[in-house]
Order: structure tokens, then C-alpha cells, then sequence
């Protein structure tokens, strides 16, 4: 989070948070066009995104099953902040991580070009996660687990946790409403049968193209894959899209055989599918400009079900399958948009812009502008972590 978000966000000679700059990204169906091409290039962007969606939102970070045993800990960046969530005896624990900056007094200028760098120092907010670390494999005085937690982790600036479905919610905001309240409008059936799956494996997979390019091109081929249908029940009229931009997420459906099937895209940056009795749940963050990373958990939904090492292999290569081909998407329209308007596209303009996504995509366009242009008090401009280490 900028020191002064209060003086507003300025890239290309544009107001990031003038309404004008998004008119025709929300524009009513298939009236509408992409977001400004800044938006898929701009580091001060992913800056605004950092400030009004990330540290303002409840977002997914993992399962409930990945941490499973007293002192598991699951790190995780969240925009710019490096935080974590840790299993005690009452439940699961949120901190910012002792070490923001690893082991830097400032933040390099390799590391301000909104890419995350590959660095031992994993606690980091500028830096790639690392995966869970297991109680088990680490002993408490190790220097790894030092820079999450420090010496006295209550100490630590908290971060809220709430769980929902099997998953892991954090949300940085100590001011925010509850995560009932952003997960109201999902029939509480499907949560409650989500907190009773059965975690088996997973896979952490790159992905190319700008962050919300890529889960647009996820939940579409998913879709096309699993024979599931938008439910677009808000859908052409101006104060039907009003009403949807305040809905904090979409969901797909179908049928195979016996089973109710459904993707289920809970904003801004999970996806959960259910196709015959297997549950798959997709975390995209964003790692770059250009980039993501999805991280991919599979569960079943009786624990009688089991898989064999070839069934967890071919399972696997499916869904890597799947998310690769909506990666190869991701990336051929990340870079029309990157491009357009610039100097490399010379035939672009930003006045005449591409049509904008369809179906899941198209809400989300508009939950994210909606997001982006609201307006906060800011009473102190200190980061959130400066007394972190006493």
C-alpha cells in the first residue's frame, strides 16, 4: 500500500480513479469494452488494485485441510503484504510476516516493477510464496520460521481469518464487514457441503497474461470442459448490472449422470468446480504485470472415494491441461491489450477500445471497477506493519 493512497493514483497522464476513464467498461452487455489498457500494463494499477481490492476484500488463500496440524503455517502475499495463517489450538491465526522486506532495510528497485522475484526471503511481500510449512519439518528456532512469525508472534499485527466451504479467507482490513456478508447471495447448501470434503492433492501451475485476464479464460474453459452453463440471471437491463456489481460472485451449472455440477467463481480470486463427486479449487494470484500463479487443490466428496497414484496423475495432467489452454488465451489477450494504444500498436486507440469480455468475465469487469472507484477515510498513512517487530 502507497504511503499517501490519499493523493490519488496517476499513470500515462490518467486519473486511475476518474469514473470517465471506465465509462465504456461499464457499459450495459455487450456494449462494453475492456478496461483501460493501462489496467493491463501499469504498476501503479496493480498499486490502486493493491489499495481498493486486496487489502479491502476477503480473498481465498488455501484450504482448511493444507494446515491441518497445531502450529502448520500458510504464508501468503497478498498484494504487497506478506502475511500468513497459522493453525492454534482455537482454530487458525493471522499475521503480517516479521520480515516484509526479507532481509532488505528498503525494497530494491528490482523488486518495484510489480513482479514478484524468486528470493530466499519468502516472507517478502515483493517476493514468490513458498509453499505450506509443516510443523512437523521445521523446528521453532529455525531462522525460515523466524521471518513469518518473529520472536512473539502476538505481537504481530493480526490479519482477520475466516473459513467458508473448506477454504481460508484473510482480509487485512480491520474495519471490513464479515465474510458472510461478501458470501451472502451463495446458497448456504453448497458451503456446507464444501466444509465436508476430503483434501487429497495439489499442484501449484504458472500462469501467462494479466491476472484478471486469467481467471476470465479458467472459469470459460471450464465451462466448455464440463458442459456447465452461466447462471446469468442478471443480465441485460442497466439496474440489473447496478444490482450484480454488488454480487460477489458468479456460478456455472450442469448435470452429468446423477450429479449436480458447478463452477462457482467467489471474487476477486477463487474458483471452485464440482463435476461428479470431484471438488477443485483454484486460487489465481497475481505474480506479475503479465503473469499469475494458480494454485490448484483437489478434494473428493466422500471420504469412501480413493485414489490411486496413476488416478491422482491423471487427474492431474487434466486440469493442468485445462489451465493451460486457458493460459495460451490469457496470453494472446493480455498482449493485444498490453499493446493497445501504444506505439507498437500504431492502428490502436484508446478511444475505440476492444469489446469487453462475456458471461463471468463481464460481471467480474464490473465487481472490480465498482471496487476500484470506492472512496475511503484515511486517518493514518504509516504502514500497516511499522511496529511490527516490538
Amino acid at each position: 500500500m502507497p504511503l499517501h493512497p490519499e493523493l490519488g493514483y496517476f499513470d500515462e497522464g490518467l486519473n486511475l480513479t476518474d469514473p470517465s476513464l471506465y465509462a465504456t467498461a461499464l457499459d450495459v452487455g455487450e456494449h462494453s469494452s475492456i478496461l483501460p489498457p493501462v489496467a493491463y500494463r501499469s504498476r501503479i494499477f496493480a498499486e490502486l488494485e493493491d489499495e481498493k481490492l486486496w487489502t479491502r476484500m476477503w480473498c481465498c488463500i488455501g484450504s482448511t485441510q493444507q494446515i491441518s496440524m497445531v502450529g502448520d503455517l500458510l504464508p501468503y502475499t497478498l498484494g504487497n503484504h506478506g502475511i500468513h495463517v497459522q493453525r492454534d489450538k482455537n482454530g487458525f491465526s493471522g499475521r503480517f510476516n516479521f520480515a516484509q522486506h526479507g532481509g532488505c532495510r528498503f525494497v530494491p528497485a528490482q523488486c518495484q516493477t510489480g513482479k514478484k522475484t524468486k528470493c530466499s526471503y519468502t516472507s517478502c511481500g515483493y517476493s514468490r510464496d513458498r509453499d505450506v510449512l509443516k510443523t512437523s519439518d521445521v523446528d521453532v528456532d529455525t531462522p525460515i520460521l523466524r521471518h513469518f512469525i518473529g520472536d512473539i508472534p502476538e505481537r504481530m499485527l493480526p490479519v482477520q481469518v475466516e473459513t467458508w466451504g473448506g477454504c481460508i479467507f484473510v482480509n487485512v482490513d480491520q474495519n471490513s464487514h464479515t465474510i458472510n456478508h461478501q458470501l451472502t447471495s451463495i446458497a448456504p447448501e453448497i458451503g456446507k457441503s464444501l466444509d465436508k470434503t476430503i483434501d487429497k492433492h495439489g499442484f501449484w501451475t504458472p500462469l501467462e497474461g494479466n491476472w484478471k485476464v486469467s481467471l476470465g479464460c479458467i472459469f470459460d474453459e471450464i465451462c466448455r470442459f464440463g458442459d456447465l452453463t452461466l447462471d446469468n440471471t442478471f443480465q441485460t437491463s442497466e439496474s440489473q448490472v447496478m444490482h450484480r456489481r454488488e454480487t460477489h460472485h458468479v456460478i456455472g451449472k450442469g448435470n452429468t449422470n446423477s450429479y449436480e455440477n458447478y463452477i462457482l467463481w467467489i471474487f476477486p480470486n477463487l474458483l471452485i468446480t464440482k463435476l461428479g463427486p470431484f471438488i477443485t479449487r483454484i486460487i489465481v494470484q497475481p505474480t506479475g504485470l503479465d503473469e499469475g500463479m494458480a494454485r490448484v487443490r483437489f478434494s473428493v466428496i466422500d471420504k469412501t472415494i480413493c485414489f490411486g497414484d496413476d488416478e491422482i496423475k491423471e487427474h492431474e495432467n487434466i486440469w493442468k491441461k485445462i489451465i493451460s489452454t486457458a493460459s495460451n488465451g490469457s496470453k494472446s489477450k493480455h498482449q493485444i491489450y498490453q499493446k493497445w494504444g501504444t506505439p507498437s500498436s500504431p492502428e490502436t486507440t484508446n478511444e475505440n477500445l476492444p469489446k469487453g469480455p462475456e458471461g463471468a468475465g463481464y460481471y467480474f469487469q464490473q465487481y472490480l471497477v465498482d471496487r476500484l472507484l470506492k472512496e475511503y477515510t484515511y486517518v493514518w498513512n504509516a504502514p500497516l506493519y511499522t511496529d511490527a517487530r516490538r
